[in-house]
């Protein structure tokens, strides 16, 4: 249920806002003993009624393109290049977060959000013992995404 409304909104955002093609998307509908990052990832906590983790881990030229787009073509500068990067990131989870939350449980009452951090020294993300691992993935002509929910069973399917 969780990851097929972040899926989705991550699709809505990526064609209509962004306008760029999707070419495959897929659920890996089998548990994961972890995540598996691409070279740019931003997660964002959520608690309150729910308790879970959403990850968004991008392949560099995809998020080079998005950067490109959220910069309307302007020029960035070489030394501000990483921040922007994790920024764009960023404010990329909490948008697909702002806008999955009304089609969560209970419409999203009572469920609190973290700020988004980026990591970009990790491999991977493990689970803990009573979590559960759902990713999908997003192919575009720029390249891929994943976007997974950690948490629990019930919740996240």
């Amino acid at each position: 249920m969780i990851i097929e409304s972040l899926m989705l909104q991550m699709k809505l955002f990526l064609q209509d806002d962004m306008n760029i093609v999707i070419e495959h998307t897929e659920i890996l509908d089998k548990d994961n003993d972890k995540v598996i990052l691409k070279d740019y990832t931003s997660m964002i906590g959520v608690g309150g009624k729910l308790n879970l983790m959403v990850v968004i881990s991008y392949q560099n030229s995809l998020l080079n393109e998005l950067v490109s787009l959220f910069m309307d073509g302007e020029e960035v500068d070489p030394q501000e290049e990483e921040e922007i990067k994790e920024s764009v990131a960023g404010e990329v989870v909490n948008t697909i977060m702002g806008l999955a939350l009304p089609t969560f449980p209970n419409r999203g009452k009572g469920v609190t959000i973290t700020p988004p951090i980026t990591i970009n020294d990790a491999s991977n993300i493990a689970k803990h013992k009573n979590s559960k691992i759902i990713t999908a993935i997003i192919t575009t002509q720029f390249g891929e995404l994943s976007v997974s929910a950690i948490g629990p069973d019930d919740i996240i399917k």
